[in-house]
């Protein structure tokens, strides 16, 4: 479902895509367990061109949205349908974004264990790259304009069919970008048949292990909910 992951550090971010200097602070460490409606840092062109890191709701709200409360279920846009979805498609034009991470959790459906209550849940696994301490998720983002004038940044994550490695633990996961491809994902003169292009060369280096039912839970915030257990 990819609807949980971890987010770096502001200074992990900066230093990785070295634009510091550019950005004032806004966030004091990593986040363990983002869930959606959460804010979250994403990266994104100014308007010259440069990278900047900003902060956004995870849970898109797009444009042209008027009711009084966002749409539910608008944090994972799926690759194969965005274009033709009124919800993604205006954001997947021209408004596109990273969500950096250290890597997502996942649950896999088919591995019963019992949480400290006794009662029978899917087994979380944390994914992520060995060769990579930070990952690229290509994201979507949208300005809302609140009814009574307030405006809104908001992001959605793509997700695609899981890779061969980790496709045992769940089906889907993250479209996580070539470290070479993230200047022509941000890029708004890049066409929706490159777009696809890069969906289709999305990384598959990845690796999971089980984790702590603790993660179950979001308001369990700790660095220990990314450790192995057997």
């Amino acid at each position: 479902m990819c609807g949980r992951y971890v987010s770096p550090e502001e200074a992990a971010i900066e230093r990785y895509w070295h634009i510091g200097a550019r950005t004032p602070a806004r966030w004091l460490g990593a986040c363990y367990n983002v869930a959606p409606t959460m804010t979250v840092p994403i990266l994104r062109h100014d308007e010259s061109g440069q990278l900047e890191l900003i902060p956004a709701r995870w849970g898109l709200i797009p444009a042209w949205w008027k009711e009084t409360t966002p749409p539910r279920l608008s944090f994972n846009a799926r690759s194969e349908e965005a274009a033709g979805k009124p919800l993604w498609r205006q954001a997947l034009r021209s408004s596109r974004c990273i969500m950096p991470a250290l890597g997502w959790y996942e649950w896999n459906e088919t591995e019963a264990v019992r949480n400290p209550a006794g009662r029978q849940v899917h087994q979380p696994y944390f994914i992520h790259s060995q060769s990579d301490p930070i990952i690229a998720i290509a994201g979507l983002w949208s300005l809302w304009i609140q009814p009574g004038g307030e405006a809104t940044l908001s992001c959605a994550l793509l997700s695609k069919s899981a890779a061969l490695g980790i496709e045992h633990i769940h089906h889907r996961m993250p479209v996580v970008l070539a470290p070479e491809h993230l200047g022509e994902w941000l890029s708004a003169a890049t066409r929706r048949e490159a777009l696809e292009d890069l969906v289709n060369h999305a990384r598959g280096d990845f690796s999971g292990h089980r984790v702590s039912l603790r993660v179950n839970d979001v308001r369990n915030e700790l660095a220990a909910l990314i450790e192995k257990v057997e």
